[in-house]
């Protein structure tokens, strides 16, 4: 038996609508009905402008990794290599990376 091809694209539209409605509720204290009709139209406008379109989201870590690396330039006393690290949960050396290409772009 073949498996049968199903679109996972009513299942996406559900999905952010409802993830919509969450953070209006909780971010925004919107009430839970005007959450549902503010999400339900936002969702409606990005299937109309994405629709029929592959979507790839990043998952922002690029971002987490500028704000990471922001902080440990931040932090860094001159000799706190380790203890950037740890507190980070990377290696020394890519402390002593970020360093480098922070004092690279200082001199572009």
């Amino acid at each position: 038996m073949q498996a049968q091809f199903r679109s996972k694209g009513p299942e996406l539209l559900t999905d952010l609508t409802d993830h919509i409605a969450l953070a209006l509720r909780q971010l925004a204290n919107t009430e839970s009905r005007q959450a549902e009709k503010i999400a339900q139209e936002i969702t409606r406008r990005m299937a109309q402008h994405w629709g029929g379109q592959n979507i790839y989201f990043p998952l922002g870590k690029s971002s987490k990794s500028a704000e990471r690396d922001r902080l440990i330039l931040q932090e860094f006393n001159g000799g706190n290599h380790a203890e950037l690290a740890l507190k980070h949960g990377i290696s020394v050396q890519w402390v002593y990376k970020i360093l480098k290409n922070a004092r690279k772009a200082q001199c572009d």
